[in-house]
């Protein structure tokens, strides 16, 4: 028999969809501990969906479904969850794919439609979205070898998404996995839009870094994981795979 590799999105509104449940055992099993959120915040969110405000961040929730097992829940190919911030861009949070779907590209068609989804919010409100941007969490230098496979199987995931490494800014962000831990040093990636990559300048790009820390993890500019987030070095856009070099990948 004959595979099909054509994959469809289907967007989750009902947190009681089979989907949705599916969703968050995937979730559980393809998140780092330390970058995830509770997922009740992520369930929540869809509840909030039907009496979101204009100008109200708007999140989704994607699910990929092979097309030969489209109606079965138990298939679920993989997950992402974005957000468009009005008045700043898109913003993709996770993505997660099934072992058994991994090599079909089955990432690279969430990332796409999440974009086409993220740009109709803002088109919504007759603003453009300049920017996607998402991050992920590099391994240290002493990681497994499984880890950095992983890792280098992200970038180029996020290289053919049209993501470019912002580099010269590291994310802190609270680990929400232990609260006593240590804070969770991410990578951020960009995807110009209705920007051209030649706007992003290290002043934009610190105002997009900025503006993340803000918007998304609610800091002041006086949280101390704002401040180290911010003493970074000038940023810039550099190809994707320049991320994946071990060699640049910071011990922590």
């Amino acid at each position: 028999m004959l595979r099909n590799d054509r994959i469809f999105c289907l967007e989750a509104f009902d947190v009681d969809d089979p989907l949705v449940r599916a969703a968050e055992r995937l979730y559980l099993t393809t998140q780092h501990p330390a970058e995830r959120i509770p997922w009740g915040w992520i369930a929540k969110s869809l509840k909030g969906r039907a009496a979101r405000r204009p100008n109200a961040a708007g999140s989704h929730l994607l699910t990929a479904m092979p097309e030969e097992h489209v109606e079965s829940a138990e298939h679920l190919a993989g997950f992402a969850y974005g957000s468009h911030v009005p008045g700043y861009g898109g913003y993709m949070s996770y993505l997660g794919v099934a072992q058994a779907y991994r090599k079909r590209r089955v990432g690279t068609r969430l990332m796409a439609q999440m974009g086409k989804v993220l740009a109709a919010d803002a088109g919504a409100l007759d603003e453009p979205l300049p920017f996607v941007v998402w991050e992920s969490k590099r391994p240290t230098g002493d990681a497994p070898e499984a880890d950095w496979k992983l890792w280098d199987a992200r970038v180029r995931l996020f290289d053919r998404a049209g993501g470019l490494w912002l580099d010269g800014l590291e994310l802190f962000t609270p680990n929400y996995g232990d609260e006593d831990g240590d804070p969770v040093v991410l990578q951020l990636f960009v995807k110009p839009v209705d920007r051209a990559a030649t706007g992003f300048t290290p002043e934009y790009l610190r105002e997009v870094v900025a503006g993340l820390l803000e918007r998304i993890y609610r800091m002041r500019p006086s949280d101390p994981l704002y401040v180290r987030t911010m003493a970074g070095r000038s940023p810039r856009l550099r190809p994707t795979a320049e991320a994946g070099r071990r060699s640049t990948a910071v011990l922590q």
